[in-house]
């Protein structure tokens, strides 16, 4: 997993920023990342607590001023910022400027740029673009797409990221979002709101029902996060919890997205990881809570997770991590920073086949999910029975399930004896095994 991550550089300071072109920021971080503590030995509040946690960041950056012939101080701003929390998946909102009269940065500009100020050792990185979402990965992607089916109110970058096998047991699924900012409880922006939290919530639901325009893995991880922009009512940011759709009529029934059927968590990091403070905007006096990541808790567990507030660290954490006070704020101020980085470190949590219904455990309910699926013949699946991915619910599925009962999990509550049936099932099971291994 070492071998594969970024060690920590920095950017230029700000005199050279001065002259921040593509290959001077390339010959600057190279020989500045000799000059910074190896990853994962800051000793601060930034580092990872296990190797294998997977670094989710997302950061709504103000209208292309992470580009260097944008906004020098920024951008040098930005190449510090990244390789301090030296992300897996970064997730950015505000790409492409549609107020400057120039033309917009796009995917092209943003995967030049992460090459240039944060190179990964033998490979580039991964982008995909779906509106002024970004998707920033040291993984390769597929699956993507730049909106639901059906349309929610503004495109997204949705991918499925293809972790390595030898280091995860399963891919991720990210959904980066831009709310439509602005107007209050019940407003225009607010019903616009709502619109795109429906759509998600369904085309959740989609991805995890065979078929459709989607379908992910039974069990996959995943996140939906970005800049959700709160400013309104509850309803937006509940819809995406509990999966209470509001219109019904276009994007079809209330479903709980996680895929044990529950609702999905809200991260709720806190400034450098210490204290209550949560805010991920502000301008003055004016504070919001407006960037989440919303994740399945099914299959996903939290390391360490903070919002990056490089005014508040410590001088001795600003100097372990190669940051400067004034990294996450717009020009020279100490209060305006727009948005600031939102940091969750996740584990995703492998499930036993048997696990039928994602509890993470092989237990009395999935004994009843197979007995209710068993002699299906085809077209079987592992909510309905299938342990082996064989497309049926029989014996086999069964030995499968009693094996992974017997090690995974708490304790089970006693089961009643066997009846004939099941023992017939066993028999069935055992036969069609032996007959497998006297002809392989």
């Amino acid at each position: 997993m070492s071998s594969n991550r970024v060690r920590p550089g920095f950017a230029c300071g700000m005199s050279m920023a001065l002259n921040f072109t593509r290959w001077g920021a390339l010959a600057c971080v190279l020989w500045l990342q000799t000059q910074v503590p190896t990853w994962g030995n800051t000793g601060t509040f930034i580092d990872r607590q296990q190797a294998t946690d997977l670094r989710v960041v997302t950061y709504n950056v103000l209208w292309d001023t992470i580009f260097p012939d944008r906004d020098a101080t920024q951008a040098a701003k930005f190449a510090r910022v990244v390789n301090a929390l030296d992300p897996d998946l970064l997730n950015l909102q505000e790409i492409g400027d549609p107020f400057c009269g120039c033309t917009p940065k796009n995917a092209s500009d943003v995967l030049n740029l992460m090459n240039s100020i944060a190179p990964l050792p033998g490979s580039s990185w991964n982008v995909f673009m779906g509106g002024d979402n970004v998707i920033v990965s040291k993984y390769p992607l597929s699956l993507k797409r730049t909106n639901t089916y059906p349309v929610g109110d503004k495109s997204q970058a949705i991918a499925l990221v293809d972790l390595p096998d030898d280091q995860f047991p399963t891919d991720f699924y990210l959904i980066n979002n831009h709310y439509k900012c602005c107007g209050g409880n019940g407003s225009e922006e607010d019903v616009r709101r709502q619109k795109q939290s429906d759509a998600i919530v369904n085309w959740l639901q989609d991805a995890r029902t065979p078929g459709g325009f989607v379908e992910l893995a039974p069990g996959t991880p995943f996140a939906v996060l970005g800049d959700l922009n709160t400013v309104g009512g509850p309803g937006p940011l509940n819809t995406l919890i509990t999966g209470n759709i509001f219109n019904e009529t276009t994007y079809g029934r209330d479903s709980p997205p996680d895929w044990d059927g529950s609702f999905l968590t809200d991260s709720q990091p806190v400034h450098n990881a210490t204290g209550t403070t949560d805010y991920t905007w502000r301008s003055g006096n004016s504070r919001s809570l407006l960037d989440y990541v919303i994740y399945s808790d099914s299959a996903l567990d939290v390391g360490n997770k903070f919002v990056l507030n490089t005014v508040s660290m410590t001088s001795a954490d600003r100097t372990a991590t190669g940051l400067q006070q004034r990294d996450v704020t717009i020009g020279n101020s100490t209060t305006y920073f727009d948005h600031l980085p939102v940091v969750v470190d996740f584990r995703i949590f492998e499930f036993a086949p048997s696990d039928f219904n994602f509890s993470r455990s092989a237990d009395g309910a999935d004994l009843a999910t197979w007995q209710a699926g068993y002699h299906v013949l085809s077209g079987a699946t592992r909510t309905t029975g299938d342990a082996d991915g064989d497309g049926d619910v029989d014996g086999r599925d069964f030995l499968i399930w009693q094996q992974q009962a017997g090690i995974s999990g708490p304790p089970l509550s006693p089961v009643p004896e066997p009846g004939s049936w099941v023992m017939l099932i066993v028999g069935e099971a055992f036969i069609a095994n032996c007959r497998r291994v006297r002809y392989q």
